[in-house]
């Protein structure tokens, strides 16, 4: 009874391994089962199946933006290019140029353009080299400014006779004042008012004396006078690089007029 179990399991277990080897053949061969055409014949719908070709490469072929179209020009080609009438290596990013004696703003033009204050002596050298435009193309604009007057002690030598007169004003109870360091010739002196009228100067130097300041006196720093502003209406691009060559006064150079 033993020996015949024992040859039962024999020829199961060799069954069983030719099934799996596919040496029994047939659609149930497990070695069939992944084979074709058996696996096709397995499939659901096989004619819906489409094969698709590689995605094209997402790079553009070209140095151009894939996304651009075809007639616009190359990034490299744009940004190479000057803007008409204006030369590259002289013009910065902001666009302004300073090249000559003034710095004046370089636009496609027509522009308004203006330079100054001028004072009646610094017109004089100004209005020679205004012949260089057409007549009618620029004008004056006289502007009134008032004048500038200080009650002034000083100037003093050194800076320690300049701190000691500070002490003693400060002693003064109510006193104000302020340490002059501009214009030059009134620098190491010490101001106890500005005035835009020399009247009101003078008046304040008595009060002062009142209070026992016998030292001080009236200086004028700016009198009362008519400056003139150079107005170009409108400034073409030639226009602008001769305003730009001018060489005026105190380095007022020409800029968009402000109002």
């Amino acid at each position: 009874m033993l020996r015949a179990l024992v040859v039962v399991l024999i020829l199961a277990n060799m069954g069983f391994f030719a099934w799996r080897e596919g040496w029994l053949g047939g659609p149930l061969s497990h070695a069939h089962a992944g084979r074709e055409p058996e696996r096709l014949k397995a499939q659901v719908h096989p004619e819906r199946l489409v094969v698709e070709p590689p995605a094209a490469a997402s790079g553009p072929a070209t140095g151009k933006d894939a996304g651009a179209p075809d007639d616009a020009p190359a990034a490299s080609e744009a940004g190479s290019a000057p803007a008409s009438g204006t030369d590259a290596s002289a013009r910065p990013a902001n666009g302004v140029t300073t090249g000559g004696a003034s710095a004046v703003a370089v636009a496609a033009g027509p522009v308004c353009m203006e330079a100054g204050p001028f004072t009646p002596a610094e017109q004089r050298q100004v209005t020679p080299q205004l012949a260089q435009l057409a007549s009618g193309s620029w004008a004056l604009q006289n502007v009134a400014v008032q004048g500038l007057w200080l009650v002034y002690m000083g100037p003093y030598g050194d800076a320690e006779a300049l701190s000691r007169k500070q002490d003693e004003l400060r002693r003064i109870r109510g006193l104000n004042f302020e340490e002059v360091r501009s214009p030059a010739n009134l620098a190491m002196g010490v101001s106890l008012g500005r005035y835009n009228q020399e009247a009101q100067a003078h008046n304040a130097l008595e009060t002062l004396r009142q209070r026992g300041i016998r030292t001080a006196r009236v200086v004028t720093v700016r009198p009362a006078q008519d400056v003139a502003v150079v107005r170009v209406p409108q400034a073409s691009l030639a226009i602008q690089r001769v305003l730009a060559g001018m060489t005026l006064p105190a380095g007022k150079g020409f800029g968009a007029c402000k109002g």
